[in-house]
């Protein structure tokens, strides 16, 4: 709940402003979004087994799209897979996606960060990711859609909408923090909740908070690891930093050299030295 709310108080300057898009939000999240022109690792790498987490149709019919996951959608990085067919039934090969992630809270909307996916499908499926900053809540009416914009060739622009139902995780996996003079970030852990023992490659997705836009930041950043089991009162050697590897991805190495409950301590790096000013902190559970 913590990490939520940081999320939400690291977004108020920017979705206040936004109280009158929300009735006209097309225009208002394509602006906000598509900067992001960069698409998603492994675009032709398609799971075996996938589920279905959402599915919407064009107000026209002419168009209609299914969301799948490789698990249920939580408040973390996730890979999406878009399969989408037009109103004779035949899926769709080749189109220009824009992912537009939204969370709707009352008379308040923000975005996310998105990785756009590529124009041609990969076995029927356009592979994009969103990383979702906050979890829906049914009490809160606190809820996400995927707005799908779509080109196709020869096709007037068309439009699906998705709902989607966002769980929270149970140890954050993205978190918002201050950098000081260099502004807002999120910094997203790429990892599942349990990681075997060992010294291993682990990689994060930097962005940066600009009003609605949460673009990628890959330029002249270093994200220092330290590790720390609090239960043992120990942490390990042979960290290496996380390094941009390109497209707002970052890879470094942590050794958890022990079965329990680690600690992953990153401090974002500009030119070498510190930026971030407030602790950021990811929960590992290591497995035998």
């Amino acid at each position: 709940m913590l990490n939520i709310n940081k999320i939400v108080l690291a977004l108020i300057p920017w979705v206040l402003p936004l109280f009158m898009a929300c009735n006209n939000n097309t225009k208002a999240y394509k602006q906000a979004d598509t900067h992001q022109e960069k698409t998603i690792e492994d675009q032709d790498n398609i799971p075996d087994k996938l589920i279905e987490v959402g599915e919407g149709k064009s107000v026209d019919g002419n168009l209609s799209a299914k969301v799948f996951a490789t698990d249920s959608l939580t408040d973390s990085y996730q890979e999406l897979f878009i399969q989408m067919e037009d109103s004779k039934g035949t899926v769709v090969k080749k189109a220009k996606i824009s992912l537009l992630p939204e969370m709707k809270m009352g008379m308040m909307a923000h975005g996310a960060p998105v990785i756009q996916p590529a124009e041609s499908a990969a076995n029927g499926f356009f592979k994009g990711g969103v990383i979702f900053i906050m979890p829906s809540s049914i009490e809160s009416q606190h809820n996400w859609t995927i707005n799908l914009l779509v080109d196709q060739m020869g096709e007037p622009s068309n439009r699906v909408n998705v709902p989607i139902h966002v769980k929270e995780v149970k140890e954050a996996r993205t978190i918002a923090f201050d950098g000081g003079d260099e502004g807002r970030f999120f910094l997203s852990l790429i990892a599942p909740e349990r990681l075997p023992v060992g010294n291993q490659f682990i990689r994060f997705m930097l962005h940066r908070v600009s009003k609605n836009e949460f673009p990628a930041v890959f330029d002249g950043y270093e994200i220092a690891l330290n590790t720390h089991m609090p239960d043992m009162g120990h942490g390990s050697e042979g960290n290496e930093n996380a390094k941009a590897a390109g497209e707002g991805y970052y890879k470094g190495k942590v050794n958890l050299s022990m079965p329990g409950l680690w600690e992953v301590k990153a401090d974002l790096l500009k030119d070498g030295k510190k930026v971030s000013t407030e602790p950021v902190i990811f929960k590992i559970q290591v497995k035998k």
